[in-house]
Protein backbone atom coordinates (compact mmCIF):
# COMPACT_ATOMS: atom_id res chain seq x y z
CA UNK A 1 0.00 0.00 0.00
CA UNK A 2 0.95 3.61 -0.40
CA UNK A 3 2.59 5.67 2.30
CA UNK A 4 -0.07 8.27 1.69
CA UNK A 5 -2.44 8.53 4.63
CA UNK A 6 -4.97 10.93 6.04
CA UNK A 7 -2.42 13.53 6.89
CA UNK A 8 -0.29 13.08 3.81
CA UNK A 9 -0.67 14.28 0.22
CA UNK A 10 0.79 12.57 -2.80
CA UNK A 11 2.67 15.32 -4.66
CA UNK A 12 3.47 15.15 -8.34
CA UNK A 13 5.48 17.63 -10.38
CA UNK A 14 7.36 17.87 -13.64
CA UNK A 15 11.14 17.76 -13.51
CA UNK A 16 13.91 17.44 -16.04
CA UNK A 17 14.73 13.72 -16.41
CA UNK A 18 18.50 14.14 -16.05
CA UNK A 19 18.16 16.46 -13.05
CA UNK A 20 15.79 13.97 -11.36
CA UNK A 21 18.24 11.10 -11.94
CA UNK A 22 21.06 13.17 -10.45
CA UNK A 23 18.86 14.06 -7.47
CA UNK A 24 17.98 10.38 -6.84
CA UNK A 25 21.67 9.41 -7.12
CA UNK A 26 22.68 12.10 -4.63
CA UNK A 27 19.95 11.07 -2.20
CA UNK A 28 21.14 7.46 -2.45
CA UNK A 29 24.75 8.52 -1.84
CA UNK A 30 23.59 10.37 1.31
CA UNK A 31 21.66 7.30 2.49
CA UNK A 32 18.21 8.86 2.14
CA UNK A 33 15.27 8.88 -0.25
CA UNK A 34 13.89 11.52 -2.58
CA UNK A 35 10.69 11.66 -0.50
CA UNK A 36 12.57 12.21 2.78
CA UNK A 37 14.84 14.85 1.23
CA UNK A 38 11.99 16.79 -0.39
CA UNK A 39 9.87 16.60 2.76
CA UNK A 40 12.77 17.91 4.85
CA UNK A 41 13.35 20.73 2.34
CA UNK A 42 9.68 21.75 2.54
CA UNK A 43 9.81 21.78 6.34
CA UNK A 44 12.95 23.96 6.37
CA UNK A 45 11.47 26.27 3.79
CA UNK A 46 8.24 26.71 5.75
CA UNK A 47 10.13 27.31 9.01
CA UNK A 48 12.04 30.09 7.35
CA UNK A 49 15.32 28.27 7.79
CA UNK A 50 15.90 28.30 4.07
CA UNK A 51 14.55 31.78 3.35
CA UNK A 52 17.87 32.51 1.82
CA UNK A 53 16.85 30.23 -1.08
CA UNK A 54 14.70 33.05 -2.45
CA UNK A 55 17.67 35.35 -2.09
CA UNK A 56 19.96 32.78 -3.70
CA UNK A 57 17.58 32.48 -6.65
CA UNK A 58 17.41 36.29 -6.85
CA UNK A 59 21.19 36.57 -6.61
CA UNK A 60 21.56 33.99 -9.34
CA UNK A 61 19.40 36.11 -11.62
CA UNK A 62 21.43 39.19 -10.68
CA UNK A 63 24.66 37.32 -11.40
CA UNK A 64 23.33 36.19 -14.78
CA UNK A 65 22.27 39.75 -15.61
CA UNK A 66 25.69 41.04 -14.55
CA UNK A 67 27.42 38.35 -16.59
CA UNK A 68 25.31 39.16 -19.64
CA UNK A 69 26.15 42.84 -19.24
CA UNK A 70 29.88 42.05 -19.02
CA UNK A 71 29.70 39.86 -22.12
CA UNK A 72 27.97 42.69 -23.99
CA UNK A 73 30.66 45.16 -22.85
CA UNK A 74 33.44 42.80 -23.95
CA UNK A 75 31.72 42.23 -27.30
CA UNK A 76 31.40 45.99 -27.82
CA UNK A 77 35.06 46.51 -26.94
CA UNK A 78 36.17 43.70 -29.27
CA UNK A 79 34.15 45.27 -32.09
CA UNK A 80 35.86 48.63 -31.43
CA UNK A 81 39.29 46.99 -31.44
CA UNK A 82 38.52 45.10 -34.65
CA UNK A 83 37.44 48.33 -36.35
CA UNK A 84 40.63 50.06 -35.16
CA UNK A 85 42.80 47.25 -36.49
CA UNK A 86 41.04 47.41 -39.86
CA UNK A 87 41.61 51.18 -40.03
CA UNK A 88 45.32 50.71 -39.22
CA UNK A 89 45.63 48.00 -41.88
CA UNK A 90 43.89 50.22 -44.45
CA UNK A 91 46.18 53.12 -43.55
CA UNK A 92 49.30 50.95 -43.87
CA UNK A 93 48.12 49.42 -47.15
CA UNK A 94 47.63 52.91 -48.64
CA UNK A 95 51.16 54.02 -47.75
CA UNK A 96 53.71 53.99 -50.58
CA UNK A 97 56.07 51.08 -50.34
CA UNK A 98 59.48 52.05 -49.03
CA UNK A 99 62.40 50.48 -50.76
CA UNK A 100 65.33 49.24 -48.80
CA UNK A 101 68.09 51.72 -49.69
CA UNK A 102 70.90 49.38 -48.75
CA UNK A 103 69.46 46.69 -51.00
CA UNK A 104 69.12 49.14 -53.88
CA UNK A 105 72.64 50.43 -53.33
CA UNK A 106 74.03 46.91 -53.19
CA UNK A 107 72.04 45.91 -56.23
CA UNK A 108 73.21 48.95 -58.25
CA UNK A 109 76.76 48.26 -57.07
CA UNK A 110 76.47 44.69 -58.31
CA UNK A 111 75.10 45.92 -61.63
CA UNK A 112 78.01 48.36 -62.00
CA UNK A 113 80.49 45.63 -61.10
CA UNK A 114 78.88 43.19 -63.53
CA UNK A 115 79.00 45.68 -66.37
CA UNK A 116 82.74 46.31 -65.70
CA UNK A 117 83.67 42.64 -65.83
CA UNK A 118 84.86 41.74 -69.27
CA UNK A 119 83.80 38.59 -71.11
CA UNK A 120 86.11 35.65 -70.49
CA UNK A 121 87.53 32.89 -72.58
CA UNK A 122 86.75 29.32 -71.61
CA UNK A 123 90.24 29.02 -70.11
CA UNK A 124 89.84 32.21 -68.05
CA UNK A 125 86.37 31.20 -66.86
CA UNK A 126 87.64 27.77 -65.83
CA UNK A 127 90.38 29.41 -63.77
CA UNK A 128 87.86 31.81 -62.19
CA UNK A 129 85.50 28.95 -61.29
CA UNK A 130 88.31 26.71 -60.04
CA UNK A 131 87.67 23.92 -62.54
CA UNK A 132 89.32 22.79 -65.79
CA UNK A 133 88.27 23.83 -69.29
CA UNK A 134 86.74 20.44 -70.10
CA UNK A 135 84.43 20.73 -67.08
CA UNK A 136 83.22 24.17 -68.20
CA UNK A 137 82.63 22.91 -71.75
CA UNK A 138 80.87 19.72 -70.56
CA UNK A 139 78.54 21.65 -68.21
CA UNK A 140 77.73 24.24 -70.90
CA UNK A 141 76.83 21.52 -73.40
CA UNK A 142 74.90 19.27 -71.00
CA UNK A 143 72.96 21.93 -69.07
CA UNK A 144 70.25 24.22 -70.43
CA UNK A 145 71.47 27.87 -70.42
CA UNK A 146 69.61 28.90 -67.20
CA UNK A 147 71.03 25.92 -65.32
CA UNK A 148 74.53 26.61 -66.67
CA UNK A 149 74.24 30.19 -65.36
CA UNK A 150 73.14 28.81 -61.97
CA UNK A 151 76.00 26.29 -61.95
CA UNK A 152 78.47 29.12 -62.63
CA UNK A 153 76.94 31.23 -59.84
CA UNK A 154 77.54 28.37 -57.45
CA UNK A 155 81.21 28.13 -58.44
CA UNK A 156 82.06 31.82 -58.93
CA UNK A 157 83.68 33.50 -55.90
CA UNK A 158 81.61 36.66 -56.50
CA UNK A 159 78.43 34.67 -57.14
CA UNK A 160 78.20 35.74 -60.77
CA UNK A 161 76.52 33.66 -63.42
CA UNK A 162 78.08 33.28 -66.84
CA UNK A 163 76.52 32.61 -70.21
CA UNK A 164 78.15 31.56 -73.44
CA UNK A 165 77.78 33.78 -76.51
CA UNK A 166 77.96 31.67 -79.67
CA UNK A 167 78.85 34.69 -81.84
CA UNK A 168 81.88 35.82 -79.82
CA UNK A 169 82.86 32.45 -78.34
CA UNK A 170 83.21 34.17 -74.97
CA UNK A 171 81.49 33.83 -71.60
CA UNK A 172 79.63 36.97 -70.48
CA UNK A 173 78.70 37.83 -66.87
CA UNK A 174 75.04 37.65 -65.89
CA UNK A 175 73.75 39.39 -62.75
Amino acid sequence: MSNTGRRKKLASFNCDQKMWEQFIARCNSKGTTATATLTRFIELYLDGSDDDLDEIAGNENKRLDSLEQKVEEITTRMTQLTEAIIKIQDYLNKQPRRQNKSYNNNNSYLNRQTSRIQPLTEESLAARLGVNQETVRKERINLPPPLFVAWCKGKDRAGLGWEFNENTGLYHPVS
